[in-house]
């Protein structure tokens, strides 16, 4: 427990710059295709509200992937990560992992973040099945495939996934998880349990300075002990919050806890792309290396940027 703690304060460091403006991410979508709401849920008898997005323009069910926010809760990233997922072909669900009286996003308080963050990790029961409830709800939408949904998280939320890993069998229709800048990656509670099948991801950078080598080591000795499929990726030259493009890129001093890595944030996320389109079977059945034809490709997006698109099949 003192391990998880002592970290809070790194954490507070890392997001006091960006703590009082929400930052606008450029469209990569199209207006026209995209449906979004804000979706009503419970946990027990605390009122959540959780973000929906996906498009139109393919019909019939289809995978999901539910995004845990980071500790400041649901805010334009998460919005926007999902409206990205959204616009490769999924289902998009953004959690609320606190409830619906915290006003969340980057005007919540400092000290709150670090109360309710601090509230999760030391009852891993109640985070647990507030992960739980984002899943469950998932599964009641007509548009989704139940057996194929897949949980990603940033920050808090990327612990976040690895507790809703641990909580497996109790995980209905979950394939795997997926947690960028993760952290702490050990829990308070019960670690994961031998053959558990999900499939594990951690993309986190070489030089956060809040996961020590000790926390990481107990991670992977955690998977191994559960003979888990898992992989960590440690990106070179790269703090905490490397997605977050509202930071200012590292400078490689010490004094900068987190900073934004371009090179980092798109490779995490190709990786997680792959990742999807193995554990959604979504690959060329005689090509792994390729998307399935009339699944999902590639298109050019806005200002020539190479972006993910569903496409027609």
């Amino acid at each position: 427990m003192a391990e998880m703690l002592h970290l809070l304060p790194v954490i507070a460091a890392v997001f006091f710059a960006q703590a009082y403006a929400d930052y606008t991410y450029p469209a990569v979508w199209s207006a026209a295709t995209l449906v979004n709401s804000t979706v009503p849920y419970m946990d027990g008898k605390t009122d959540l509200k959780g973000y929906l997005a996906y498009t139109n323009s393919t019909g019939g069910p289809r995978p999901a992937v539910i995004i845990y926010p980071d500790w400041d809760g649901i805010s334009n990233y998460e919005r926007w990560r999902a409206n990205l997922l959204a616009a490769q072909g999924y289902i998009a669900f953004v959690a609320d992992v606190y409830n619906t009286s915290v006003q969340q996003g980057p005007t919540l308080p400092i000290a709150a973040r670090s109360a309710l963050m601090g509230e999760y990790r030391s009852n891993s029961t109640k985070w647990r099945n507030r992960l739980l409830a984002a899943l469950t709800k998932v599964r009641t939408f007509d548009l989704v495939q139940k057996d194929k949904i897949f949980a990603i998280g940033y920050c808090f939320g990327g612990g976040g996934v690895l507790e809703l890993m641990r909580a497996w069998p109790s995980t209905p229709g979950l394939l795997g998880v997926a947690g960028f800048h993760a952290g702490p990656l050990t829990t308070a509670g019960p670690k994961a349990l031998a053959g558990n099948p999900l499939q594990v991801q951690v993309y986190n950078g070489a030089d956060d300075p809040g996961i020590t080598t000790e926390n990481r080591l107990a991670f992977t000795s955690e998977m191994r002990a559960a003979n888990m499929t898992w992989n960590y990726y440690a990106y070179g030259h790269t703090v905490h919050a490397f997605t977050l493009m509202e930071n200012p890129i590292w400078d490689g001093s010490k004094s900068m806890s987190n900073g934004y890595n371009p090179s980092s944030d798109k490779a995490s996320w190709w990786a997680l792309r792959g990742l999807l389109l193995e554990s959604f079977s979504l690959t060329n059945s005689t090509n792994p290396y390729t998307a399935a034809g009339g699944a999902y490709d590639y298109q050019t997006g806005i200002n020539g940027e190479r972006l993910l698109s569903a496409v027609a099949a």
